[in-house]
């Protein structure tokens, strides 16, 4: 072998209209070797990487590219994945009226003559959808599976292509624990196997479990080059971003006040069964387990968007009845959801609009919206969160990930709520922003808020909640507090098989 780097990127810059997104970026990548790719929202982690595959052309006159120690140009992603680079990146990209088989094969469907061969394409496949331990079928429509199954379907192509650099962009966002373990055994065969990754991620433990060396950008250029076994968290943050985290996760004091909700008996066919619990005034109480096990779909209920078959619900010690997420608002029950692109903010909106929108009912005038009241509004989280926007004009859809998380946050505390329930509420977030974020929820519980937090991170529901309710097939498993929430606990909870007893 004459060269010692599969990938080599050098001095790479790329302007785009008053931005410059790269400043003498670098890559250097060796064959079978794992680079994670770190940095916050805006440090040119995936402007790099379509510099790489084609999909942007650097500066002209700006650096170079060498794929095994030789210059190449790509114009295009077919140029790159011709020499084996294939970028799966967070968005999906399947088509969603196709097979597994279909979308994995798209593009380069084996023959039979004229025809496809069908038989061939189905065991090749099997064969790769078994190498990501995937329990869905060739056949299967993708429409049909479950988001974490297509995940692993479209990280799939990139294995059936025969990559020989695989550019990963946060591959496990919508997978279980489970999925996560499978995906890194793969990669781990697919490392003994000479290919090389590039796995781009905003969650710390993963780097750390999966990568040998960690590349981190700032504004647009590189700040550390590290060989992961040699280094601390810490160490990484700091390059990220210019400064020590100091307390990365945050808990509420957990000085409660009195019940705020109160749940009996909740069901709801097909999701979850008997589901009771309560939530105290100024606690943080976490809910844990498995895409799945039907945390979002109570929490839907609750807010009145996912009809109950029976179960009561009180507030404040007063039974209610929830038909829609207006007798929630009403009720100052705030609800920030999963997927904050498609459900909390209407992106080509402003920040102002999306601020005001949960309590516009208050924010009108003369039978029209009081522009200068949704002004107030913005104007007093803004400061208060420290929204990084410049006008309340700025369109929500141009912020970071973590601003506008932020502004979701906004309009939930726009209606003075005394129930706050969040889901995943640091998906796809930074780690500078993600504490920020945790900062935010303990603050909010400390001002006598009930929040009820949803997450799939163990580090996150451990470092943030008081109190933890877990749950498996539709079922509540544990009830955790103090010394009782541990790493094993928590597992062992969310993986019981008799899930129809609270242990």
């Amino acid at each position: 072998m004459a060269y010692e780097y599969v990938l080599e990127m050098k001095n790479i810059n790329k302007t785009f209209p008053g931005v410059k997104a790269l400043d003498g970026a670098y890559l250097k990548l060796k064959p079978g070797e794992v680079v994670a790719l770190c940095g916050e929202n805006g440090a040119g982690k995936s402007t790099l990487m379509k510099i790489l595959s084609g999909v942007y052309n650097a500066d002209k006159g700006s650096g170079e590219i060498l794929y095994k120690g030789k210059p190449v140009t790509y114009t295009n992603p077919n140029d790159a994945k011709k020499d084996g680079i294939v970028l799966i990146f967070q968005e999906l990209s399947l088509v969603q009226e196709l097979s597994a088989a279909e979308n994995i094969y798209m593009g380069s469907l084996p023959q039979k003559g004229k025809r496809i061969d069908w038989k061939k394409l189905y065991t090749d496949t099997q064969d790769v959808l078994d190498q990501l331990e995937c329990p869905a079928s060739p056949k299967d429509q993708v429409a049909s599976l479950p988001i974490a199954q297509q995940q692993m379907v479209e990280i799939a192509r990139g294995i059936a292509l025969g990559a020989k650099i695989l550019v990963l962009d946060e591959p496990t966002s919508s997978l279980t624990e489970k999925e996560k373990a499978a995906l890194f055994r793969s990669v781990n065969r697919m490392k003994e196997a000479g290919v090389s990754v590039i796995y781009i991620s905003h969650k710390m433990n993963e780097i750390f479990e999966i990568s040998d060396r960690v590349l981190v950008m700032r504004d647009g250029k590189p700040t550390g080059d590290f060989v992961t076994n040699e280094i601390s968290l810490d160490t990484v943050v700091n390059s990220m971003i210019g400064r020590s985290l100091g307390n990365y996760y945050f808990k509420a004091k957990g000085k409660t006040k009195g019940e705020v909700l109160r749940v009996e008996n909740l069901s709801a066919k097909g999701y979850f069964k008997e589901v009771s619990f309560s939530v105290q005034e100024g606690e943080v109480l976490g809910f844990y387990g498995l895409v799945g096990a039907g945390r979002t779909e109570i929490m839907e209920s609750i807010f009145g968007v996912r009809k109950l078959d029976f179960g009561k619900i009180y507030l404040n010690g007063k039974e209610i009845k929830i038909r829609s997420s207006q007798d929630a608002i009403r009720n100052k029950i705030g609800f920030l959801t999963e997927n904050r692109k498609e459900q909390g903010l209407v992106l080509k909106q402003s920040c102002r609009e999306n601020i005001a929108m949960a309590n516009i009912s208050n924010m009108m005038k003369g039978g029209l919206v009081d522009n200068a009241a949704t002004l107030k509004l913005y104007e007093k989280y803004h400061e208060l969160l420290k929204i990084s926007s410049p006008s309340p004009e700025q369109i929500v859809g141009n912020l970071s990930g973590g601003n506008q998380q932020k502004v979701v946050v906004g309009k939930w505390m726009a209606i003075g709520p005394q129930l706050l329930i969040l889901d995943e509420p640091t998906r796809g977030i930074d780690v500078g922003s993600k504490s920020e974020i945790y900062k935010l929820i303990a603050q909010m519980a400390d001002s006598g808020i009930a929040i009820i937090l949803i997450s799939s991170e163990m580090p996150e529901i451990m470092g943030v909640s008081n109190r933890v309710i877990t749950m498996a097939q539709g079922h509540l498993t544990a009830e955790l507090t103090g010394d009782q929430v541990t790493e094993e606990s928590l597992v062992r909870s969310i993986l019981i098989t008799d899930s129809t007893q609270m242990v």
